[in-house]
């Protein structure tokens, strides 16, 4: 998953969903990684183990690989991509897809994210995220 974050001139975060999907389908599951997709609280627990000098865009590729999953639903595995951005103090995320969400998921990932979302093209599979200050 080299390429699935990746910084864009104007200091933005892409993160290519596509790429995780790939990666994740080569990625060997730990009991640790089990527990972590049945138990999302721990999804922003484990950034401390995170070797030092990494970007922000390294930091949040790493932690993706961990968390997200391909047992769970796209909405829930951009929820959590989202918190943890949020954590690492990224304001906005560029979010590339391989299809487009509908409506329904978008205004849920909004809500528990509490980000706002733009669609960057009118595909929406391209989406702009803002992180909004939660409330």
């Amino acid at each position: 998953m080299e390429t699935s974050v990746d910084s864009t001139n104007n200091s933005n975060v892409v993160f290519d969903y596509t790429s995780f999907l790939s990666a994740s389908c080569h990625h060997r599951w730990t009991f640790l990684d089990a527990l972590k997709a049945l138990l999302p609280a721990f999804e922003v627990s484990w950034t401390s183990s995170l070797p030092a000098g990494l970007s922000e865009s390294e930091k949040l590729q790493m932690q993706a690989l961990k968390v997200l999953s391909t047992n769970v639903s796209d909405s829930s595995n951009l929820i959590r991509l989202l918190r943890l951005a949020r954590a690492e103090s990224i304001p906005e995320l560029v979010i590339t897809l391989p299809y487009s969400l509908d409506d329904e998921q978008l205004e849920q990932i909004e809500e528990k994210a509490e980000c706002r979302i733009t669609l960057a093209e009118e595909s929406g599979e391209i989406l702009r995220v803002h992180m909004i200050e939660p409330h």
